[in-house]
């Protein structure tokens, strides 16, 4: 056989596999929280502990998250007219920065670490707003529905 001077160059491959855990900081759990609710507070965390393993916390988050919005659908209709609305924003986020930082991981460890990187802050970005439109479904679609059930002939 003859060499074929237009074939590609033998070359053998190998893959590199990625050793690094993508998490999210203390700080874009908390703008995730601020920018995606309540259904932003529980996907961060979430997503953290399932990327550090921690399948029981996922799951506990999965459950407080449920209890924390059917709180918030049973309480907001008894809250005072003047009552700030940015409280329960602010207590959500308080709550997603403690979590990440006592429980996960906190910005210094994933700066330190060659096992951590950080989640891109685009990521943080849009799933924040799909998280805004699955909040506002969550906490507004109960009311709509009562509303139009009331409408019905």
């Amino acid at each position: 056989m003859s060499h074929n001077p237009y074939a590609a160059p033998a070359a053998t491959l190998s893959q590199t596999a990625s050793t690094t855990v993508a998490l999210y900081s203390p700080t874009q759990a908390a703008s995730g929280a601020l920018l995606g609710g309540p259904v932003g507070l529980i996907y961060f965390l979430r997503q953290n502990f399932v990327m550090l393993g921690n399948k029981s916390a996922a799951r506990m988050c999965w459950i407080l998250g449920a209890l924390l919005i059917a709180t918030i659908l049973v309480v907001l209709p008894f809250l005072p007219a003047k009552f700030p609305s940015s409280l329960i924003t602010i207590v959500y986020i308080v709550i997603a920065r403690y979590v990440a930082e006592k429980h996960q991981a906190t910005k210094q460890v994933i700066t330190e670490s060659a096992e951590y990187t950080f989640q891109s802050n685009w990521n943080v970005f849009g799933m924040g707003l799909l998280c805004f439109l699955a909040s506002l479904t969550v906490l507004i679609g109960p009311y709509l529905a009562l509303y139009a059930l009331r409408l019905a002939p």
